[in-house]
């Protein structure tokens, strides 16, 4: 380093020398440190035990402007972080009060509105003057200079100071002394009479609220800076609420942000952002980090609590989107449906816009929905075609959005991401399920909600047309058949055609076995979905309890078998379910044994009073991933266990 020399080195190496002697011979660094281990091999879990805890270094904290439209709330979130941070002490570079009072009794109310709010901080605070606090240049209707200075010297003696800890010089100037960015000759003449005592410290930080190495006119600041340079020194401004970094005189000039002060926060790259600088002071100088306020976090900042709406965010909250293209040579409009679906028992609002995307420009630029609990929310947005594509082009449209908690007494958690959809006609699920049985009618409801579109449909396995029948009211079925429905948008625009087989199976022995896929959501991983929410795939008849016969795919899917079940006996019975993963039974509409969560195979049981003879049945269940397995027996009031077996089973009438 340019200013330790030889002979300062040597009396630091001397200084080493006499502190290993004192401390007693033969002693590591680690247990002069006062460290102790168990680890008695010769190779140790660690690199070394130089441990950085110089009894000479230090930390301390600067706060920078919060003055010039201040933002409201800022300077006292800064606050309550320091002391999460813990730093010796806070420095400041001035504007503290907004000083635009109109006489000096409101001028002494910001005062002691600021004073309340460091009144908190567990660590000295010192004072620095800006041009706010104490305004050189005259302005009509404010309280004059004189009134402000005054004050100032009521409550804080002077307006320049120095101080010296742990052999470091702090000199804090004052850069309004009765001239708009001046150092008056009394104050060079401090400062160089201090400097001139204390010569030998081993170093020296200046701070002064204006950057007045970088002000065009003369300031008095080169009769600072002619003295500072035969030691080592580094300079702290604030003022301009914009991060600077200047190397000057081969030395580190700051000009720091802002700590709730007048801001556009465009970020890092353009030097606006809120910030407490923290300085370790070493040997070698000071060690910089600049912590923005918002990534100050507090030690519960995530508790059990606030894990657990988290985790509920991230489970409910799901986009789904399709397209519907009108292609000819090439492709001229179309349609994103985006459903927005909440699983929570919050409400969930959604927002965002779609990327800018060279082949089509969306209607509805930004999207700003509540989606409420357990519920959805379907938008159409036409596209614009902008430039010629086709949809085996496979054009990426995306959507930024973020979704979050808006309920009352709920944690405003938010997550954001990225949705991105191919622009290729996609199926649209206007029905939702492939095949349906039923025993002796059932309503077909299609998915799609009104006011999105059109839905036309047909019974006789043709194709429809705009001129078909409209969908408005779920349909009575009452034999076999096949419904076919398209969506239409307000344009005209055809979605790829949906189609359910329906058949009527009547009654006998055995369940209908409502079977449903669902894609990667974190909902249906880890707990039994909301099967309300959800279209089954298929609707089939099943003899028994079997997961492997009645799926399609060996994970990511979800059972509910629904009938009847035959009890030999009146009384207590004790259920024992046996599941892998998560699993609910009902009987006579009373849940009787709840084991939604995912987890190994396991039997759990359930006690329940059923009279003698057949009582309604339902057993839910998914499948996340590995083995899987139901299996059902009970216990009679009677005493004997009993394996439930196919016969026990009925469905319809």
């Amino acid at each position: 380093m340019r200013f330790l020399s030889l002979n300062r080195l040597s009396i630091v190496a001397l200084v080493a020398l006499v502190t290993v002697l004192n401390s007693g011979s033969g002693q590591t660094p680690g247990e002069r440190a006062g460290f102790q281990s168990g680890v008695k091999f010769e190779r140790m879990p660690w690199t070394d035990l130089e441990f950085q805890n110089d009894p000479d270094n230090f930390q301390f904290a600067i706060v920078s402007d919060r003055t010039g439209s201040p933002r409201a709330g800022v300077f006292q979130d800064a606050v309550k972080k320091l002391n999460w941070l813990q730093p010796e002490f806070v420095m400041s570079v001035g504007d503290l009060i907004k000083g635009t009072s109109k006489n000096g009794d409101t001028n002494a109310a910001e005062w002691e509105e600021f004073m309340g709010w460091i009144e908190p901080l567990e660590m000295p605070f010192f004072f620095l003057a800006g041009n706010h606090d104490i305004q050189a240049k005259w302005v009509k209707g404010r309280v004059p200079y004189e009134i402000m200075r005054e004050q100032w010297e009521e409550r804080f003696g002077t307006p320049y100071y120095y101080y010296i800890y742990k052999n470091v010089l702090f000199i804090a100037l004052f850069t309004n002394d009765g001239i708009e960015r001046h150092i008056s000759e009394e104050q060079v003449a401090y400062f160089k009479a201090a400097l001139a005592e204390h010569h030998d410290v081993r170093w020296t930080l200046v701070f002064l609220h204006h950057p007045l190495w970088d002000s065009p006119h003369d300031s008095n600041f080169h009769e600072i800076e002619s003295v500072l340079q035969d030691r080592p020194y580094t300079v702290f401004a604030g003022h301009q609420h914009s991060y600077r970094h200047f190397e000057r005189e081969d030395r580190n000039y700051y000009v720091l942000a802002s700590t709730g002060g007048g801001s556009q926060l465009r970020g890092t790259n353009f030097g606006e952002f809120d910030h407490i600088t923290w300085v370790t002071m070493t040997d070698e100088g000071p060690v910089l980090a600049n912590i923005k306020l918002d990534g100050i976090l507090p030690h519960d900042v995530a508790s059990s609590e606030i894990r657990a709406y988290s985790s509920q965010l991230t489970m409910s909250a799901d986009i789904e989107s399709s397209v519907a293209l009108a292609e000819g040579d090439f492709v001229t409009g179309g349609v994103v449906y985006l459903t927005f679906r909440n699983h929570s028992p919050y409400s969930i609002r959604y927002h965002g816009s779609f990327s800018h995307n060279h082949y089509v420009h969306p209607s509805s630029g930004k999207v700003d929905v509540t989606v409420a609990p357990k519920s959805s929310e379907t938008m159409a947005i036409d596209l614009a075609v902008m430039d010629t594509f086709r949809s085996d082009d496979r054009v990426l449209l995306e959507f930024q959005g973020a979704a979050g908690f808006v309920e009352a007494g709920v944690p405003r958690l938010e997550m954001s991401g990225a949705h991105g959809l191919v622009l290729e006609n996609s199926d649209v699920e206007i029905i939702g399920s492939e095949s349906i049985a039923f025993s002796d009618s059932t309503l077909l409801a299609f998915d799609f909600p009104s006011g999105v579109g059109e839905i036309r449909y047909t019974m006789d396995g043709s194709e429809p047309s705009p001129l078909s029948r409209r969908y408005d009211t779920p349909i009575r079925i009452e034999r076999d058949g096949i419904v076919k429905a398209r969506l239409y948008s307000e344009k005209g625009i055809a979605s790829r055609t949906d189609t359910v087989r329906l058949e009527k199976v009547g009654s006998g022995t055995g369940l209908l076995c409502e079977y449903f896929e669902y894609g990667k959501n974190p909902a249906f991983s880890y707990s039994l979905p909301d099967f309300d929410m959800l279209s089954p795939t298929v609707i089939q008849v099943v003899r028994d309890l079997n997961p492997e016969s009645a799926a399609r795919r060996s994970e990511s899917f979800g059972l509910v078998y629904k009938g009847r079940i035959d009890l030999p006996e009146s009384g207590e019975y004790t259920f024992h379910l046996e599941s892998d993963d998560g699993a609910r039974l009902m009987i006579g509409g009373v849940t009787v044994v709840d084991d939604p969560l995912k987890h190994p195979v396991r039997e759990v049981d359930g006690k329940a009073v059923f009279e003698k003879g057949s009582q309604p049945f339902e057993l839910q269940y998914f499948q996340h991933k590995q083995a899987m397995r139901i299996g059902l027996s009970y216990t009679l009031p009677s005493g004997e266990r009993v394996k439930v077996v196919p016969s026990h089973f009925s469905y319809g009438n």
